[in-house]
């Protein structure tokens, strides 16, 4: 099983969907957004890295409820 540190974790929970090639997909979609922030980008690669390697099973598999945040009230 891939071991996901815990950055990694918070990028899956925040972007979760119902499966791992959407919850990818979500993800890939911030990478314009990041593409010059130096920490954020590496991170958001490594994670989609290691979500490429392993089956939608182990994915679900994953317990990302405690690295959810709860929204910001404004």
């Amino acid at each position: 099983m891939m071991t996901f540190d815990m950055n990694e974790n918070l990028i899956m929970a925040m972007f979760q969907k119902e499966n791992r090639l959407q919850t990818m997909n979500e993800i890939r979609g911030v990478i314009p957004f990041v593409k010059d922030d130096e920490e954020i980008l590496p991170l958001i690669n490594s994670t989609l890295e290691k979500m490429s390697e392993i089956s939608d099973q182990d994915f679900l598999a994953l317990d990302l409820e405690p690295y959810k945040q709860e929204p910001v009230e404004g």
